[in-house]
C-alpha cells in the first residue's frame, strides 16, 4: 500500500471515530433548532462538510462542528423559505423534553421564544449543549469577553421575562 493510500485510510479512521463520538450532540443541537423533518438532512449535511475540511482544521471539535452545522441551518432555512415552505415560528420541539419531570417547562420555552435568536442560541449554548464559554465564543466567532458580555445580557432578558409583574395588588392600597 501506498502512503497516500495510507493517509486516506487514517483519515477515514479518525473521522469515524470522531463521527461517532460526536453524533448524538450534533443531532441534539440541531434538532432544537429545525423541525425534525430537517434535522436529518442537516445533520448529514454537517458532517459531509466536516468530512471535506477534517484533515484543513488543526483540531476538529464539538464547537467546530456546532459552528457548521449552524450555517447549515441558515442555508436550510433559506431553502426551505426559498421553497414556499411555511414554517411554524416554533423553536423548540418536544423531542428533547422526554423527562419524567413535574416540570414542563412552559414558562422557560415561551420567555425563551420571545427572545431574539441571538439571545436565544446563546443561552442554548450554554444550557442545552453544554458548552463553556470559550466553546461558545468559537461557535458564535466571538471573543471571550464579548461572548460572556451577550450571554449575561440574554440571559437577564430571560430573567426579566419570567420575573412576575409588579402588579398593584389590594393588600398594599389603603381604603
Amino acid at each position: 500500500m501506498n502512503g497516500a493510500r495510507r493517509e486516506e485510510i487514517e483519515k477515514q479512521r479518525r473521522f469515524e471515530e470522531f463521527f461517532r463520538a460526536q453524533y448524538a450532540r450534533v443531532e441534539q443541537y440541531v434538532s432544537r433548532r429545525v423541525p425534525n423533518s430537517r434535522v436529518d438532512d442537516v445533520v448529514g449535511a454537517t458532517f459531509a462538510v466536516a468530512w471535506r475540511k477534517f484533515t484543513k482544521v488543526e483540531s476538529p471539535s464539538l464547537p467546530w462542528l456546532f459552528r457548521i452545522a449552524s450555517f447549515e441551518i441558515k442555508s436550510s432555512s433559506r431553502v426551505a423559505r426559498r421553497s414556499d415552505v411555511v414554517l411554524s415560528p416554533e423553536v423548540f420541539e418536544t423531542k428533547w423534553i422526554e423527562s419524567n419531570e413535574v416540570f414542563d417547562g412552559t414558562p422557560v420555552l415561551a420567555a425563551m421564544a420571545q427572545l431574539s435568536e441571538v439571545d436565544r442560541e446563546i443561552l442554548q449554548l450554554v444550557h442545552w449543549d453544554d458548552l463553556n464559554r470559550h466553546e461558545v465564543a468559537e461557535v458564535l466567532n466571538l471573543t471571550v469577553s464579548a461572548s460572556n458580555m451577550r450571554y449575561h445580557r440574554a440571559l437577564s432578558r430571560l430573567e426579566q421575562m419570567l420575573s412576575p409583574k409588579d402588579n398593584p395588588t389590594q393588600e398594599g392600597v389603603r381604603q
